[in-house]
């Protein structure tokens, strides 16, 4: 089989290696989809925090069951799945209440071990999930970034009377906003720099939108909500150097919620954190999901309260993943969501004749 290992920092090298075997409790992937997060773009510059070359990228994986262990554990093959990318201890407290993301030995395959960029995948078989027959290839790959948003927007215990503010509608944000909408928000509002993502903010359900290029986030709400105080859930999707993060403490009304789902830097600025104490505002950190998490959206999903419609706007062979990276990180196009293809064709659900022919 074939793989992509970043050998140093944006430095690529194809490889060929022998085909894993499955052992207990493990099965075998063909690797169908795999999307493009920011994150991987942080990997070739080195800012990733946890990551370090030599390193097989690629965690939001959708595939095809290949093979099983000795022991049939898994989804048995020519089953189409999702992959929820952790490697964990499955000894402590954490993993005996499936809170993998909460595990200190957890690894994120594609980060701190060997990801998707590659013809096959080896996974614990207990993080492999089958797609339902309605769901493609593609969508199963948007599972994770869709987890991500969710998790963390559920994280806040939205009630029926809440008002939510995104800010960054980036796949993150665009997911969180549908989050929202799932889990009750009374309304909800998106916060950009850019009309286009704003755009698609309002195609999947935005009550309201700010374009922060134009007026300031004050002035926005003053004009969506009557002021700040109208909001009552803030989720930040930038994070950086925590410009944003800084906002929503300034902003926030007393006794406010607060959720990080953008990614903060080793460096950042924030004046206004003694707000965070006098106005008794909760901030939310939060961190990848859970398989509880990934069910939940696996059922919105198929049930149309989540979409990716919009959101995935290139597609591109896997087999050319170094490449594609290279053109994403030189913004040679508008790029939004990118997705990986692997050679999988989308058919649902293959029957053991079919699985002959493909393997």
């Amino acid at each position: 089989m074939w793989r992509h290992v970043m050998t140093d920092w944006g430095q690529f090298r194809r490889e060929e290696v022998s085909l894993p075997i499955p052992g207990a409790g493990e099965v075998l992937l063909k690797v169908a989809r795999v999307g493009v997060c920011g994150s991987d773009l942080a990997i070739i510059h080195g800012k990733h925090p946890y990551a370090r070359p030599p390193l097989v990228l690629g965690h939001e994986v959708s595939g095809v069951v290949s093979a099983q262990g000795a022991d049939g554990a898994g989804p048995a093959p020519g089953t189409r799945v999702t992959v929820i990318p952790h490697l964990v201890c499955g000894a402590c407290r954490a993993c005996q209440a499936q809170r993998y993301n909460l595990c200190n030995a957890l690894k994120c395959i594609g980060a701190q071990a060997d990801g998707a960029h590659a013809e096959y995948l080896l996974m614990p078989a207990e993080m492999v999930l089958p797609i339902p027959h309605s769901m493609s290839l593609a969508d199963a790959a948007m599972v994770e970034p869709a987890a991500v948003a969710y998790h963390g927007i559920q994280r806040t215990s939205i009630t029926a009377d809440d008002r939510v503010l995104i800010i960054g509608a980036g796949p993150i944000g665009a997911f969180a906003l549908q989050a929202a909408k799932a889990l009750g928000a009374k309304e909800v509002y998106v916060a950009d720099l850019l009309d286009t993502r704003l755009a698609l903010a309002t195609q999947l359900g935005a009550d309201g939108t700010i374009n922060t290029a134009q007026e300031s986030l004050a002035d926005g709400l003053s004009r969506l909500v009557g002021g700040p105080e109208g909001i009552d859930v803030f989720a930040d999707c930038v994070g950086g150097a925590g410009a944003v993060l800084d906002q929503c403490l300034a902003l926030a009304n007393r006794g406010s919620r607060i959720v990080m789902l953008g990614v903060l830097g080793t460096e950042y600025h924030l004046p206004h954190l003694p707000d965070f104490v006098e106005h008794e505002l909760t901030l939310f950190g939060t961190t990848m999901y859970t398989p509880r998490d990934y069910r939940e959206v696996l059922a919105l999903m198929t049930a149309g309260r989540i979409s990716s419609a919009g959101i995935i706007t290139h597609r591109f062979p896997l087999e050319h993943a170094p490449e594609v990276l290279a053109a994403i990180d030189a913004h040679r196009e508008r790029y939004f969501k990118v997705l990986l293809v692997g050679d999988v064709a989308d058919i649902p659900p293959f029957t053991a004749e079919a699985i002959d022919d493909l393997y």
